[in-house]
């Protein structure tokens, strides 16, 4: 999950923009090959930036835009692909200069974006307004989704969400996205309704799954309550697909001790075996008699999905 935020500070001397790159460039928080400019050099970005100010007359007034991109630290992400992701972003912004560079000095990856004001072809200055920020932060979550990571869901509040509304929905998207890891991993781990609650409560979820109801309701461990048809996709989290689920875990895990026990029961048989001519009691089967045996016990097991690899000496499923 990536969550924009755009900087608000007063910037209308060159020399506040020679210090908002100097700050994303540091190489405390970055590093050289998380540098990236789009239309300039990265680490000339200042001279390159007032350059096209200077051509056009426009070296007063407000000089940049400036702006973070957040990664989730469950998103698990490097930051060779949050560099690639703000890349991408970069070409968002047509024919305006932009220096950006990523931060690996905090818990959460993230992305610092520095705008030129001055659009390099036109002249004219960026005009930034409510509609121009929502289309930055839809296109952040086009590419996020391209990476498979989890991105804000969207909600009806007008033509843009205000910037305070958007970290506040983040939040609440980052608490459903835990959930969502926790109940996609119980799911793995589980072979039956009983045991996936057990294993939910053991993350300290709380989860009320009644025949009765048409939903499943999870309660997180900061007690909050979400309803199965509010994780994504749905269609994946209903009653009958987890169900299905777990059967299908169970089928698995008892194919794999049918095929553990066979296997054992083969070595078994290996070790009371004997050629022929030393046959004796301590030896209850000639090594014909025990391969007669081995036989009968394979062929009877292809009926139960199991098929014996003689040069491997294991099961197949």
């Amino acid at each position: 999950m990536a969550i924009i935020e755009f900087i608000n500070r007063p910037n209308k001397s060159p020399k506040s923009l020679k210090k908002v790159i100097e700050y994303i460039l540091n190489p405390k928080k970055t590093k050289e090959q998380l540098i990236w400019g789009k239309d300039c050099n990265g680490d000339n970005a200042f001279i390159e930036m007032m350059a096209i100010k200077k051509s056009y007359g426009k070296e007063t007034g407000r000089q940049y835009v400036h702006f973070v991109q957040s990664f989730a630290p469950y998103d698990r992400i490097t930051p060779k692909i949050a560099y690639e992701i703000g890349k991408e972003l970069c070409e968002r912004f047509k024919d305006y200069q932009v220096v950006m560079a990523t931060h690996i000095d905090r818990n959460h990856i993230h992305n610092h974006f520095v705008i030129n004001s001055v659009n390099f072809e036109t002249g004219y200055k960026w005009r930034q307004n409510p509609k121009e920020l929502q289309e930055v932060k839809d296109y952040s979550d086009k590419i996020c989704r391209k990476y498979g990571l989890i991105i804000i869901p969207k909600v009806n509040i007008g033509n843009y969400i205000k910037n305070g509304e958007y970290i506040s929905i983040s939040k609440e998207a980052s608490w459903k996205y835990e959930l969502y890891l926790a109940v996609t991993n119980c799911i793995k781990t589980s072979t039956s309704k009983d045991e996936f609650i057990k294993n939910m409560e053991k993350l300290k979820y709380k989860v009320d799954w009644q025949e009765n109801r048409k939903y499943i309701t999870f309660t997180t461990p900061s007690g909050k309550k979400c309803r199965n048809k509010k994780l994504y996709p749905p269609e994946n989290f209903t009653k009958e697909m987890i169900e299905k689920r777990l059967s299908l875990n169970k089928q698995f895990a008892n194919k794999r001790e049918l095929e553990n026990a066979m296997y054992f029961l083969i070595e078994a048989i290996n070790s009371i075996c004997k050629e022929p001519d030393s046959h004796s009691k301590q030896y209850p089967l000639t090594t014909l008699e025990g391969q007669a045996l081995k036989e009968k016990i394979i062929e009877e097991s292809k009926g139960k999905g199991l098929d014996w690899n003689t040069k491997e000496g294991q099961w197949e499923s």
